[in-house]
């Protein structure tokens, strides 16, 4: 007999565990047993309880339409009831189960035909008791497992795993795709920051070479070659030496250090006189950009011919900076 969704009751008189009297018999323990069963699904119809409680004993046998001590002989006694009082009980269980959603757990048949076997029991009586055995075993058939519904249960719950598993899956797969649309977004952007800096790259580099164009243009060379004693500069040979180190102080601010190092060594080994180059480290002195006139000396003294090297040493000496003619010549001697 099923108790699906049925509370368990412990002490008082709907306990299931409550003992019988000595000396009842198997049939009719079997009868008070389904008897106790239907008895707590009766609940009280007072509006002034908190939800629809049991009955106390003596409720439920007002309701039943007996007394108290007979509906304990019923449940727990030898007394067997009447037919008219199981269908009574058997009705008004079912009404209060169905209220509260749940169901007797057995058929009045089946009662009643415990209440067959108990009588038989009783009786002594040999077809009763087979008769009893046989609503036993029905009762027992009725209440084993349907292989079918089992096979049913177990494939349902089979495709309840699977599902879940499936979820979680698919929560995985949805975490890992956001987690890889991450990564690209960002090397999205990192790429687009090397393009940038390569781009930036690109035209610091096209400006040098347009700078040392334009200084080569603007340092023609003239229709008459310098004597090498001839240390006089002209205005427009001024004007390119602080061209240059104009162009070569925007390039350090910029933070292209590198650059504006190449553009002086460039222009000063390549284009300039050693009156003009003399001039440029001057014009970087003056300037603060210590660092690239201390670099465009050591440079110029290792790398240049010596009489280059000493007429530069010279013009600095002449123009109030001998440390700088001194640095100059300990390059050029290694």
């Amino acid at each position: 007999m099923s108790s699906a969704g049925r509370s368990p009751v412990t002490g008082g008189w709907l306990d299931p565990g409550k003992k019988f009297k000595e000396g009842v018999r198997p049939g009719k323990r079997r009868l008070g047993l389904a008897l106790r069963s239907l008895c707590r699904l009766l609940r009280s119809d007072d509006p002034g309880e908190t939800g629809r409680q049991p009955l106390k004993q003596a409720e439920a046998a007002k309701r039943l339409g007996c007394n108290a001590g007979d509906l304990s002989r019923y449940l727990n006694d030898h007394r067997i009831p009447p037919q008219d009082f199981l269908e009574c009980l058997y009705k008004e269980a079912c009404a209060d189960a169905v209220v509260s959603g749940q169901d007797a757990g057995i058929s009045l048949q089946a009662l009643l035909g415990l209440r067959a076997s108990a009588l038989g029991e009783q009786r002594d009586c040999e077809y009763c008791l087979e008769t009893g055995g046989r609503v036993d075993a029905l009762i027992q058939q009725l209440n084993a497992p349907c292989p079918a519904c089992e096979a049913h249960q177990r494939q349902q719950e089979a495709r309840r795993r699977q599902r879940k598993q499936l979820a979680a899956r698919l929560r995985s797969a949805r975490t890992e795709g956001a987690r890889l649309r991450m990564t690209v977004a960002e090397l999205k952007v990192t790429v687009a920051d090397l393009k940038t800096e390569l781009a930036e790259k690109s035209a610091s580099e096209a400006g040098l070479r347009e700078r040392l164009a334009a200084a080569q243009g603007a340092r023609a060379q003239l229709p008459v070659p310098r004597r090498p004693g001839d240390r006089q500069l002209s205005p427009k040979d001024v004007s390119a030496a602080r061209q240059l180190v104009a162009q070569a102080e925007e390039l350090d601010k910029s933070g292209r250090e590198d650059l504006a190092f190449t553009l002086l060594r460039q222009s000063t080994t390549e284009l300039f006189s050693p009156p003009e180059t003399a001039l440029v480290v001057a014009e970087l002195r003056y300037r603060e950009r210590d660092r690239l006139a201390d670099d465009l000396i050591h440079v110029y003294g290792r790398d240049q011919e010596t009489q280059d090297v000493m007429a530069v040493a010279l013009e600095l000496h002449e123009k109030g900076a001998p440390d700088d003619a001194g640095a100059m010549l300990r390059a050029a001697l290694g």
